[in-house]
């Protein structure tokens, strides 16, 4: 073929640059000069500019001397340019002026004037000056002439070097090109072709002629023949850069005119093909669209008419279309020709193959511009010559082996043979017909069928019938125990892919089953038929899966049952389970019936003292016999704020300021109450009215309105009391927990619920109404208030609600309006009658609440509240500093909370209740005379020794009369000598007496009346804090029976796993079966449980071991994905402080709550809502669903999630937050109902709804995903029931849990135990998702603020699912996942026994690990039962595995697990 001069090439080149203004950057690449080429040019132009520049310099140097000389020609210095230095003459006076005097003298004789000899003495100087200037332009052009010869001579010799250079520069492109082709060649040969090659190698077969020896051996090899254009379409950004590359080498190196065309129009289509896939092609889809199917004349007409319109001869047009237009014209014509020249080129191929095989050839029209009618005909020619082609070309496999070109299927097919094999092992090459499939790649490679070297594994199966039936000298037939299978995929092309395999249902038996390989191109499938049984994945009992070199290893045994299977036949598959399922429903059972005995032995529950206080079992004064002090007050009001903090009556920030003006006034008196866990309503009025330490089962009977057993009907309180020996009238308004405490005991009554915690306006004006009316009246002696909306306020948005301070002001209005009503009764009652005494006002809340607005637990927060007493003997003197930090001081002066009781009986002159453990007050005794105010403390002190002597044997009876005739003895007594607390205690309370007495016989001594309060005291204290912890009782004999059958529940789980297959530990090699990081993650976790602190902190372990087991993953074979599940988990740890430590430390949650953020909280919300319709489409469309009930799956998925984000905008009233999106609100109100109740039961709705659609759509079709439909559908559940900043946490688990598949090889290939599994790592994330939602081992962290969501009235069942939804939703989710990944796992395989087979292991290890983990924490609680922490740490901690256990493990887990698998073997999955 020709060759093309460079100015031939450079018009080619201008031509294709005017194509298009916008390609012109890429056409400049399409110059057909060599690098080499280029580089010289630059370097002689280099030169050449260098000579020019001296050239230069020296002329203007030579200028300058001209003009300098010129300026100078008359000075005296320099003549003709020379100066007395510098001159050819070596004159040293050249610049002094000669004067000839003979000269001169001849003129004079002469008779010349001296203006003739001047005149002739100025043109001889003349003459010498023109002449010297002549010489010197001489030699000026002397100098330029030789520079000039020397300048030629390097041009001469710089062209014959170059001319040399030029050959050689030749010669090396040609042979770069050759060994490109060649390099081609080769890869074509071993079936490793690329992109570059296949269109090289067409280009070279149709245009070069090619040696023999090379055409021998292109002849076994397979050349795709699809059109250039298409080749391109199929690749991805990386491969069509590197595409890109090679077309640029080939145009560099190229010089056939015919192949510089192809190229260039391949890189014009190249790159607008990765300019499609960078995303840089805007709308040009649509001009595509346009211009497909035109032919290369049609093409060239619509250029001609978009260059007119661009160039303004059709008015004005839309130039960026247009200008899109032009630019995709370039790319169509460029394929148009491609398809010209590859008709061309598949014409010579097919020539020259049918001459090679001496055919004749096909008759083929010339290639040629035609219309698209003839178009389509030679579309269809050109097809029908791809086709030909590919007949005529040799299969890979007809190559001949010999030598150096040796088959590599067949050497390792030998080197497999040459193995020793087991004797129990045999061949086993029965193929299973698959049936006709078409592959996607079929047309650029010829299918072909892998070669493979099986083994069968047989044995005998000495099960019972057959031990009866034969021996060793007559064995059983031997049976299929396994399959050893080797595929061979020695010319796969992409080998970062490796095969799979799948096990399909065999139509013609149940007995058998289909295994099936799949790789990709040029390898057909292939399948064989085995034995169905269920296999065992333990790598140490033979499982194999690698995929290495070229060969697919699969080796598997089957599983042998023991436990369960003895004296069954392997055939009884149902019989298995239905055994299994038994089994492990009887260990359940019996440990529920376990953990129900002992949690009934254990709950604390305090001794009481049976009956009630009377007058006469006050004791005897020390002084004045049986006289009681008067009372100081004949009226009570208890105004009970529910949650009212401290900080919310005597901080800077209280809204309540008419409380503090009472309290700087000195007209009330303030302390900080002190509450003892558990800090919830119903626990704490019971505190409040028997001054006793409640029992911790009422924190859960709290919750249920219809319960009774909690009543203190039959108990001593405060309010019996006021009924019995006041003769009060006793009215309540408020909650109603007081009514189910106290029947019968109110006059008049309006109760409200304390549950509905959404209502925060009703639920106090119910109160509210009734104060004035009622306290109006005379016939009352006692009113109770219980206002709740503080406390809701609390549970729906924190302390620190913008609701917050208007509800203080409310209470603040309602305490004044009592006090001028009773202020105004007090003096009336007085002036009518003298007798009468004033009424005792106190506020004070039963608990406070913690930083994020929930109670229940016992830190700082939950447990200070306020007292106020307000009444005409609490006055104090007036704050001397009445300035803003006048009331702080009152935050620090915490007295128990239980002090209250005695303190009111003493007031209003009743008994003191019987069990009570509080001490009076002093400040409020403080009216009283220094003898009545040891009578009430002796009074107070009696009451508690009472008690002491029921809880302390060693305690016994004091005689006062002793301790009065030998008072020095009894008060200098060393208490702390004696071993019993009992012995103490009563010696501490003899002291108080004989220091009593002492003070009452030193008449008025103030020393002595000061050192005997003290003792008083001294004693109460100690006693109350000592019967605060002790005076508890435990049914040990319950507990001892719950704690046995737990263990054996957990022994007799761990041996039901151990027979699963999976098992514990390998009896034979007597090691571990389970993963080493399981095992210690279970120790430390046990260990953990005994102490406190940690108990408390609890999210710091499972945080800790979640991002350990991924670092695990990662340092064993992971991933980039491992790292970033990593980081998102760490941002998930951030999002949620919990615990009791660092609770209140900054984190996202806090940051998301303050009202700057208000739109970034609204924004992630959004964007987690349309993150999950995202995983629902992607699901769908992954999974191929039904069309119709994947759509209404979708649509009520989408309606769902939307609506639980506007219940929680409308319920936060954050419209007015979200800017410009406001606007969108009355487009919701048309589509979501506008009532709250109303839009969360249209989410239940819905979820019910998405149900029902997934289950209809999988019922014929992969029934085994649902797990996948339930984990994108429960979503709006979830997020209806979790707090508004919880909604990203959501996307972050999904994100995490996405990044789990596909599976990497080391989850199959990882020989070690130091890996964990992905079943551990999701354990652990569901464990941990339970803190990071915001939860933590305290009743603190029950979030009641959903649990109403929907409903309209108090239920406890419903009330009770919804809360254990909300607070246990990541758990619920991550325990959906985990189905979720074996349901992924298993999809290739679809065989139900090997299903039940890992879901059975996995709902076994669980539960063994909740049973070991609960019969730790019982036996711990147990052993702690005496701690300091009962029931602040240990009672809570129980009573949250309680709920894990029964909820979680059981009602989700197990239930929802068995109910999946049933639905699966029920349809057949």
């Amino acid at each position: 073929m020709g060759h093309d001069s460079g100015d031939e090439r450079s018009r080619r080149r201008a031509r294709h640059g005017s194509r298009s203004p916008s390609r012109r950057s890429r056409q400049e690449s399409l110059s057909p000069e060599s690098r080499k080429d280029r580089r010289h040019r630059d370097k002689e132009s280099r030169s050449r500019r260098r000579s020019d520049s001296r050239e230069e310099r020296r002329r203007k140097k030579s200028t300058s001397s001209r003009h300098k000389s010129r300026k100078d020609k008359h000075s005296g210095d320099e003549v003709g340019g020379y100066r007395n230095a510098n001159n050819p003459f070596n004159d040293a006076s050249l610049g002094k002026k000669f004067v000839w005097k003979k000269k001169v003298e001849q003129d004079r004789a002469k008779g010349l004037s001296r203006e003739e000899r001047e005149l002739a003495e100025r043109q001889r100087r003349e003459e010498a000056e023109q002449e010297l200037e002549n010489l010197r332009k001489r030699r000026e052009l002397r100098e330029i002439e030789r520079e000039q010869r020397e300048q030629e001579f390097a041009r001469q010799r710089r062209e014959q070097e170059q001319e040399k250079l030029g050959d050689w520069e030749r010669r090396e492109e040609e042979f770069h090109l050759q060994q490109a082709k060649r390099r081609a060649e080769i890869r074509i040969q071993n079936q490793r072709a690329q992109p570059i090659d296949t269109l090289a190698m067409n280009l070279r077969l149709a245009n070069e002629k090619m040696s023999d020896e090379e055409v021998a051996a292109m002849g076994n090899a397979r050349i795709d023949v699809d059109e250039p254009h298409q080749i391109v379409e199929c690749l991805d950004v990386v491969s069509a850069r590197e595409l890109l590359h090679d077309i640029d080498m080939y145009l560099s190196l190229e010089t056939n005119a015919r192949n510089v065309e192809f190229w260039e129009n391949m890189l014009v289509v190249a790159n607008a093909h990765l300019e499609r896939l960078s995303g840089k092609g805007g709308m040009q889809g649509a001009v595509r669209d346009v211009l497909a199917g035109k032919s290369l004349d049609e093409l060239d007409e619509l250029e001609a008419d978009v260059q007119a319109k661009l160039g303004g001869e059709q008015g004005a047009v839309d130039v960026d279309y247009w200008e899109q237009v032009r630019s995709e014209l370039v790319v169509e014509k460029a394929k148009a020709t491609l398809t010209v020249m590859h008709e061309d080129i598949l014409q010579r191929r097919l020539a020259r193959l049918q001459q090679s095989k001496d055919a004749p050839a096909a008759a083929a029209g010339a290639p040629g511009r035609t219309t698209s009618e003839v178009e389509q005909r030679k579309r269809q020619r050109l097809e029908e010559l791809q086709r030909r082609i590919l007949q005529q070309q040799p299969a890979p496999e007809d190559r001949a082996i010999d030598g150096q070109e040796r088959d590599m299927s067949q050497e390792m097919f030998e080197a497999e043979m040459r193995k020793d094999h087991d004797p129990s092992e045999a061949i086993f090459s029965v193929e299973a017909a698959v049936g006709t499939r078409k592959y996607a790649w079929q047309d650029k490679h010829r299918p072909r069928k892998p070669r493979y070297f099986n083994r069968v594994h047989t044995g005998y199966e000495w099960n019972k019938y057959n031990q009866t039936h034969y021996d060793k000298d007559n064995p059983p037939p031997k049976v299929v125990q396994g399959y050893k299978f080797n595929i061979f995929y020695p010319d796969l092309i992409d080998r970062t892919s490796a095969p799979t395999y799948r096990i399909e249902k065999d139509p013609e038996s149940d007995e058998t089953s289909i295994l099936r390989f799949v790789a990709g191109p040029p390898y057909e499938d292939v399948a064989f038929r085995i034995v169905n049984r269920e296999w065992e994945y333990n790598r140490r009992r033979g499982f194999r899966n690698t995929f290495d070199r070229g060969v697919l290893q699969l080796h598997f045994r089957f599983k042998r049952h023991r436990l369960l299977a003895a004296g069954m036949e392997l055939g009884q598959p149902r019989r298995v389970r239905w055994m299994y399922a038994g089994a492990l429903t009887f260990l359940l059972l019996m440990e529920l019936v376990g953990l129900g005995l002992f949690a009934k032995g254990f709950f604390p529950y305090k001794k009481t003292i049976p009956g009630f206080a009377s007058r006469a079992d006050q004791p005897i004064s020390m002084g004045r016999g049986l006289s009681v002090p008067p009372a100081q007050y004949d009226r009570l009001v208890l105004m009970v704020v529910d949650a009212l903090r401290n900080d919310f009556v005597f901080s800077n920030e209280s809204a309540m300021a008419y409380t503090q003006d009472l309290l700087r006034s000195g007209q009330a008196l303030g302390f900080t109450a002190k509450a003892q866990a558990p800090t919830v309503t119903m626990p704490r009025i019971k505190a409040l009215m028997t001054g006793t330490v409640p029992n911790f089962l009422d924190a859960v009977l709290n919750i249920a309105e219809s319960d009774t057993s909690s009543s203190l009907q039959y108990q001593d309180n405060l309010l019996w009391q006021l009924k019995t020996h006041g003769n009060k009238s006793i009215n309540m308004f408020g909650d109603d927990t007081w009514l189910r405490l106290f029947p019968g005991m109110f006059a008049r009554a309006d109760g409200t619920s304390s549950f509905f915690v959404t209502d925060t306006v009703e639920v106090d004006n119910n109160v509210t109404r009734n104060v004035r009316p009622e306290l109006e009246r005379d016939d009352w002696g006692v009113t109770v208030l219980h206002y709740l909306g503080l406390d809701h306020i609390g549970h729906l948005a924190g302390p620190k609600s913008p609701l917050m301070k208007p509800k203080q002001r409310e209470m603040d209005d309602v305490v004044r309006t009592i006090h001028d009503i009773v202020s105004k009764q007090d003096q009336r009652r007085i002036q009518q009658d003298k007798r009468a005494k004033p009424t005792l006002f106190v506020v004070l809340g039963d608990h406070a609440m913690n930083e994020i607005g929930n109670h229940g637990g016992n830190s700082k927060l939950e447990t200070s509240t306020v007292f106020v007493f307000i009444g005409s003997t609490t006055k104090s003197q007036p704050m001397a500093d009445r300035g803003r930090n006048a009331l702080s001081k009152l935050m620090a002066t915490e007295v128990p909370q239980s002090n209250l009781v005695p303190t009111l009986a003493l007031l209003l002159g009743v008994p003191i209740p019987k069990n009570s453990l509080g001490l009076p007050l002093p400040e409020l005794l403080s009216a009283y005379t220094d003898r009545d105010r040891l009578h009430m403390l002796q009074t107070a002190a009696a009451q508690i020794y009472n008690v002491v002597r029921t809880s302390e044997p060693s305690a016994g009876a004091v005689d006062q009369q002793q301790v009065a005739e030998r008072p020095a003895v009894y008060a200098s007594a060393d208490c702390g000598r004696l071993g019993a607390v009992g012995g103490q205690l009563q010696c501490k309370y003899e002291a108080a007496l004989a220091a009593h007495y002492q003070a009452l016989a030193k008449g008025g001594n103030n020393e002595k009346q000061v050192q005997a309060e003290r003792a008083y005291y001294e004693f109460m204290e100690a006693a109350s804090e000592h019967l605060s912890r002790t005076f508890s009782g435990y049914n040990l004999g319950l507990m001892g029976v719950g704690l046995v059958l737990i263990a054996a529940a957990a022994v007799g789980i761990a041996a039901l796993y151990q027979s699963s297959g999976a098992g514990l530990v390998h009896v034979k090699s007597r090691q571990l079966a389970v993963s080493l990081p399981a095992v210690v993650m279970w120790a430390t976790y046990l260990v953990s449980s005994t102490s406190t602190s940690l108990i408390e902190e609890e999210h710091q372990f499972w945080y800790f071991w979640v991002q350990t087991l991924l670092a695990l993953r990662l340092a064993t074979g992971g991933q980039w994905r491992t790292l970033a599940q990593m980081a998102m988990f760490r941002v998930v740890r951030k999002w949620n402080q919990t615990g009791q430590f660092w609770a209140g430390e900054p984190d996202v949650r806090q940051f998301l709550g303050q009202a700057a953020n208000a739109r970034l909280l609204w924004l992630l919300a959004a964007a987690t809502v349309v993150l999950v319709n995202l995983a629902a489409w992607y699901v769908h469309c992954k999974y191929r669903r039904p069309a119709l009930w994947s759509r209404t799956f979708r649509v009520l998925l989408g309606y769902g999630s939307v609506c639980a984000l506007v219940y929680h905008i409308e319920r936060s009233h954050a419209w007015t937050a979200l800017g410009t999106a406001a606007q969108l609100r009355w487009i919701v109100r048309l589509c979501v109902p506008g009532d709250l109740a109303h839009i969360a039961r249209t989410v239940y709705l819905l979820t019910a709804l998405q149900a029902a659609a997934s289950c209809a759509g999988l019922r014929r079709s992969r029934p085994h995903l649902a797990p996948l439909d339930a984990l994108v559908g429960i979503m709006p559940l979830l997020l209806l029931l979790s707090r508004p900043h919880n909604f990203a946490v959501f996307g972050l688990f999904l994100g995490i849990f996405t990044l789990f598949f596909p599976a990497h090889a080391s989850d199959t290939q990882w020989a070690g135990r130091l890996r964990p599994s992905r079943a551990l790592v999701l354990f652990a994330l569901a464990h941990a998702s339970f803190f990071a939602l915001g939860n933590s081992n305290s009743l603190a962290s029950i979030d009641l603020s959903n649990a109403y969501a929907g409903v309209s009235r108090y239920s406890e069942v419903l009330v009770g699912v919804l809360v254990f939804i909300s607070s246990w939703a990541g758990p619920l989710w991550w325990a959906i996942a985990g189905l979720s990944a074996v349901a992924l796992e298993l999809e290739h395989d679809r065989s139900v026994t090997q299903l039940l087979a890992r879901v059975r292991a996995l709902l076994t290890a669980a539960h063994l690990w909740q049973a070991s983990t609960l019969l730790a924490i019982s036996w711990i609680a147990t052993a702690m039962r005496m701690h300091l922490f009962v029931w602040s740490v240990f009672s809570p901690r129980y009573l949250y595995q309680i709920a894990w256990f029964i909820g979680f493990y059981l009602g989700c887990g197990t239930v929802g697990g068995l109910l999946w698998l049933a639905a699966i073997v029920r349809l057949g999955a």
